[in-house]
């Protein structure tokens, strides 16, 4: 056999091939696909396991301060309003008003007064409502219920919260048909730890 026929037969094996011309084996071609891929699959891996650890290790902030006044004033009329968990009211006052205690059920209070008065002497109202606001804007009206006693009249509705989602409540009252209606809105945020 003559070194011509060897390179046409077998140019690798003849020793003539030249480097522009050569091919790489099909094994290193795949084991190279095979590399890529699997550095992207390794990278897409790590990034999610990032994202998952979610933010810093620092404890979480406490919640604002509540800085609430707890009544607003229009004409002659005091407007008093609280919202109050459940399980913080002493279990003799929220017996007396058959408040079931939960660890995620607040108590609103309202109550109406005359201004300039001295003391707490509340006083009856020709109308009173009150609704809860979702983060949605989803409005619900609040069952309220009239208490009479002693020192007049008060109303009471209860209010389902969840954990750090801040509750919105609009209290609408109005003393008589010549008086000024007070509008107050109160937002709360409470830990249910």
């Amino acid at each position: 056999m003559t070194a011509a026929r060897v390179w046409r037969a077998a140019p690798w094996a003849a020793g003539n091939n030249r480097p522009e011309s050569a091919k790489p084996p099909q094994k290193c071609l795949f084991a190279a696909l095979f590399r890529r891929r699997s550095a992207a699959g390794i990278s897409a891996v790590a990034c999610l396991l990032l994202c998952a650890c979610g933010g810093s290790p620092e404890p979480v902030p406490e919640a604002v301060p509540y800085t609430d006044p707890g009544f607003v004033e229009a004409g002659d009329h005091r407007l008093h309003y609280a919202l109050t968990m459940t399980r913080d009211l002493p279990a003799g006052i929220a017996g007396s008003y058959s408040i079931v205690q939960r660890r995620n059920l607040a108590l609103l209070t309202i109550a109406l007064a005359v201004r300039d008065s001295i003391g707490a002497t509340r006083i009856n109202a020709l109308e009173v409502e009150a609704e809860s606001v979702a983060l949605t804007g989803e409005r619900n009206a609040l069952l309220l219920v009239r208490h009479d006693e002693a020192g007049g009249p008060s109303w009471l509705a209860t209010v389902e919260v969840r954990h750090r989602v801040p509750v919105t409540i609009d209290i609408r009252a109005r003393a008589t048909v010549a008086s000024q209606e007070i509008h107050v809105r109160l937002t709360r945020e409470f830990r249910l730890e």
